[in-house]
């Protein structure tokens, strides 16, 4: 009975972490993004509005980005904290833009229309930004300093509590 007991817990244990380790990186924390207070690479994106977005432009205004994709399930559920404190910062000098990754144009847009963002937002279509910041999971959040300096980032959902911490400490 003992050595049962002691082979069930060895195999439930070996389980759990091969199951952790076959996660997909939607919602998880397995993000391996750029260093805090790197500059952060520049880049150009598209914008679904038609316009555009230029990291490099955006100096003298902390910049929050937030990755996503339309399948993640995560990201679905940060989008009222992040449209929430999108309207909240707005008069400041503080811009948020979203980046769809590995999704089409089609269904990214549908995700921002079902769930109510109205933040800037573009599809990264060759992956290039993806892997510049290092991404490997979604959602993942980027905070931005004036100076164009990574601050902070977060791996996983976000809340409205910690959107406000980290946009406040850099305003």
């Amino acid at each position: 009975m003992l050595k049962t007991e002691h082979q069930f817990r060895r195999f439930s244990l070996a389980l759990l972490l091969g199951s952790l380790l076959l996660m997909p990186g939607c919602g998880g924390n397995t993000a391996g993004p750029k260093a805090a207070m790197e500059e952060a690479p520049d880049f150009k994106i598209a914008l679904f509005d038609g316009g555009d977005f230029q990291l490099s432009a955006q100096k003298g205004k902390v910049v929050v980005i937030n990755f996503f994709a339309s399948w993640c399930v995560s990201c679905g559920e940060e989008t009222p904290h992040i449209e929430k404190i999108s309207r909240e910062y707005a008069p400041q000098k503080v811009a948020l833009l979203g980046i769809a990754v590995d999704d089409t144009e089609k269904k990214a847009k549908e995700f921002l229309k079902k769930s109510g963002l109205t933040i800037p937002a573009g599809l990264d279509r060759t992956g290039k930004i993806k892997d510049t910041y290092g991404i490997y999971g979604m959602p993942t959040t980027f905070f931005i300093d004036k100076n164009g300096k990574i601050s902070y980032f977060h791996a996983g959902v976000v809340t409205e509590e910690l959107l406000r911490h980290e946009i406040d400490k850099l305003l």
